[in-house]
């Protein structure tokens, strides 16, 4: 068994009962598929962030190639003003 921890949400009711509905027609429990939904929207922001990082990478290696002589020294700058 999983070590878990109890919580408990306060949602609308047009989300729990939408929730319900969904849990019945998978046969599963409502905590189960809350849990299932909000790990993989977890997983999607990790994704999404790691993706964020890829691309500032990117974008400083593109910039080294032709940027200022101070890029070493103030590359981050360069970078936030781009953002």
């Amino acid at each position: 068994m999983i070590p878990m921890k109890r919580t408990q949400l306060y949602i609308e009711n047009d989300l729990y009962d939408t929730l319900t509905k969904e849990a019945a027609k998978e046969k599963r429990t409502v905590s189960g598929l809350v849990r299932e939904l909000l790990a993989k929207e977890l997983n999607i922001r990790r994704i999404q962030e790691a993706e964020r990082g890829a691309e500032l990478l990117l974008r400083l290696a593109r910039f080294a190639g032709e940027g200022p002589v101070d890029l070493s020294t103030k590359g981050k700058d360069y970078l936030l003003e781009n953002l």
